[in-house]
């Protein structure tokens, strides 16, 4: 998603009306992409949370906990790149 949202800036920094494009792209998808990108994690997030917080998933205190941790820290960057603002 870093990589989109990059295409995406560098996008909208080719359209100032004073300069030329260095690059056209054949098919923009970057916004479609960067949508489909995000709906995927945040369903694949919440079937993580629901297997996490299901104590009948076989999983050790220590496991969930680290699990948990890990999913933490990957959504805490993905929020703080604001692709809900972006994608409004």
């Amino acid at each position: 998603m870093k990589t989109l949202l990059a295409w995406q800036e560098l996008k909208q920094s080719e359209l100032t009306p004073d300069h030329t494009p260095g690059f056209t792209l054949l098919q923009d998808s970057v916004g479609t992409d960067l949508r489909n990108e995000y709906s995927f994690f945040l369903f694949t997030s919440m079937q993580m949370h629901s297997v996490l917080n299901n104590s009948d998933a076989g999983l050790s205190n220590v496991r969930r906990q680290q699990v948990k941790q890990r999913l933490a820290k990957i959504e805490s960057q993905l929020y703080s790149l604001n692709l809900q603002k972006r994608l409004c």
